[in-house]
This record gives C-alpha cells, sequence and structure tokens, in this order.
C-alpha cells in the first residue's frame, strides 16, 4: 500500500514535469506553428506564452516572419565572403544582340505564410534561384547590351520580381518579395576593357552629335533673322521703287499731255528748267566772243 501510493506520487511528479514541456514562448518577430502527428492545427501562432501538449503529441516551429532574407543569384554570400568565385554559368547572361554580360541580382523576401513556407516547399531557396536565373536570362536576351547596362535595369528587376512573385504564389510557398536588385551587370573580365573603349567611343560620338545639333539649334534661328531681315528691306526697295517709277510715269504722262497741246512752250520750260538746274551746281561760267560773231558759252560744273 505504501509502495503503491509512493507510485502514484511519482507517476505524478513526473507527468507535472512532463505537462511543463507544453509551455513555450513566441519571440515578437516569429510566428508559431503546431502540428500534431504532422499536421498542422495551428499555423498563426502570436508572439507571447502558449501552451501545447508535449512532444511526441504535438511540435512547434518558429519561423522569423519579419526577417528580411536574402538569396543571391548570379553569386552566393557564403562563397563570397570565403574568396570563392561562382562557375560562369550562374553569371554569365547572353543579351539580345548576342554579347556575353555578367549579371548578378539579390533578391529580398520574408515570410507571408509560416505554415506554406515551412511544408508546401522544401529548398525555398533553391527554387527563388532557379526560377530567378531563368527570369533573368529570358529578360536580358531581349536588350542589346548598350540597353542592359543602361535603361534595361530597373526592368529587369521589376521583371524578376514579379515573376518571382507569380511563382511562390502558385505553389503557396508563403513568401513575400521584397525587391531585386542587380548588384552587377557588365560584361565579362576579359573583354572589359575593349568594352569601355567601345562604350567611350560611342560616348564621343553622342557629344560630337549633341555639339552640333546645339550649333545647329544657334545657328539656325540667327540664320532665319537675318533671311527675314533681308527680305523685309528687300520689299521695303521694291515698295520704293515702284513707288519712284509710278511718279515718273504720271510726271511723263503730264508731259506728254503739256508737249501735245503746246510742244514749243513745254520745250522752252524743259530747256530753261534743266539749265537753272545746272547753272545752280556750275563753279563757272565763261562767256566768249567767237571770231565769226557768235557766243560761246562753257560752262564748268562742279565735280561731287
Amino acid at each position: 500500500m505504501h509502495l503503491s501510493r509512493f507510485t502514484l506520487i511519482a507517476a505524478g511528479v513526473v507527468l507535472g514535469i512532463y505537462l511543463l514541456f507544453g509551455f513555450y514562448t513566441i519571440a515578437s518577430d516569429q510566428m508559431g506553428v503546431v502540428t500534431m502527428f504532422g499536421k498542422v492545427i495551428n499555423d498563426r501562432v502570436s508572439p507571447g506564452i502558449h501552451y501545447r501538449l508535449p512532444w511526441p503529441f504535438t511540435s512547434v516551429q518558429k519561423p522569423q516572419v519579419t526577417a528580411i532574407r536574402r538569396m543571391s543569384i548570379g553569386f552566393k554570400l557564403a562563397e563570397q565572403m570565403q574568396g570563392m568565385r561562382p562557375s560562369r554559368e550562374e553569371r554569365e547572361r547572353l543579351s539580345g544582340d548576342w554579347n556575353v554580360i555578367t549579371v548578378s541580382l539579390m533578391v529580398q523576401y520574408t515570410v507571408r505564410d509560416p505554415a506554406q513556407y515551412l511544408f508546401k516547399t522544401e529548398g525555398p531557396d533553391f527554387l527563388l534561384r532557379k526560377v530567378g536565373e531563368a527570369l533573368i536570362c529570358e529578360k536580358v536576351g531581349r536588350f542589346p547590351v548598350d540597353e542592359m547596362l543602361t535603361v534595361g535595369k530597373f526592368e529587369v528587376e521589376q521583371y524578376v520580381r514579379s515573376g518571382l512573385q507569380a511563382f511562390v504564389d502558385q505553389v503557396d510557398a508563403g513568401i513575400l518579395i521584397r525587391s531585386c536588385n542587380l548588384q552587377k551587370v557588365e560584361p565579362p573580365a576579359e573583354v572589359i576593357e575593349s568594352f569601355n573603349e567601345v562604350s567611350r567611343a560611342k560616348a564621343n560620338r553622342e557629344k560630337v552629335i549633341n555639339e552640333a545639333h546645339a550649333y545647329q539649334s544657334e545657328l539656325l534661328p540667327r540664320a532665319r533673322a537675318e533671311a527675314q531681315q533681308i527680305k523685309q528691306l528687300a520689299e521695303a526697295q521694291a515698295r520704293e521703287r515702284i513707288r519712284q517709277a509710278a511718279g515718273e510715269v504720271e510726271r511723263f504722262e503730264k508731259l506728254l499731255t503739256e508737249y501735245r497741246r503746246n510742244p514749243e512752250v513745254l520745250k522752252q520750260r524743259l530747256f530753261w528748267n534743266t539749265l537753272q538746274e545746272v547753272l545752280t551746281q556750275a563753279h563757272k561760267v565763261l562767256v566768249e566772243d567767237d571770231r565769226q560773231g557768235g557766243t560761246t558759252v562753257r560752262i564748268i560744273v562742279n565735280q561731287p
């Protein structure tokens, strides 16, 4: 009887200790997932102190849901820290104009659904890397190398991000893609110097073209203004000459009318008018007697 009572007490103590192992804590950056015999019974245990049946009945996993996880494409962080280089297959891509370029990209993501993240996929980083490599090859292959090294970077980042998110949603991976950032886009090291020379030549060509356009933009308005000024001056001179010609025609018509009425009178008037104009400009007037009984008049007109 005494032994039986002691056994019950011991069993109760052991059971109590065993049940105490059912308490667990979820940190502020975690989300708990409780499973019973492998089946999820609670996939969103919030931070704090909780209780569940101890092992082997239930188990708890505590993935971090606020931490930013990083996955690399084209290089591996751990290997890079050890001084190791990724393989050419991992980092080299073919552009749309058949040039080989080195591309490396960093994917940042968080856990959106803890249960899906833990049990729907195995090795999410491996899946993301393989899908990301395929998306990069597809998008980079649409750009010439010049665009890929400049304006094409943003489009590639957005394309890979949206493609990865669509993939993880399709397979219920429980992941939210935060960002995709290209770390390096450049020609292979073996040809980078030659490529830089070509890039500098293209830049110089663009510089010359831009300078020519600037000179053209400066010269054309000035030439147009000068042409407009010459045109306006010519039009003014034409109007003046037409006006003068019209005046001459009107004067001639008046003289013609007078000539028809009295030609002798008009001749005398024109003679004296002409003589008056000449004499007003004369410097000397010499009148000499002609030996034959006539008179010779010499007029020396002022030279301009």
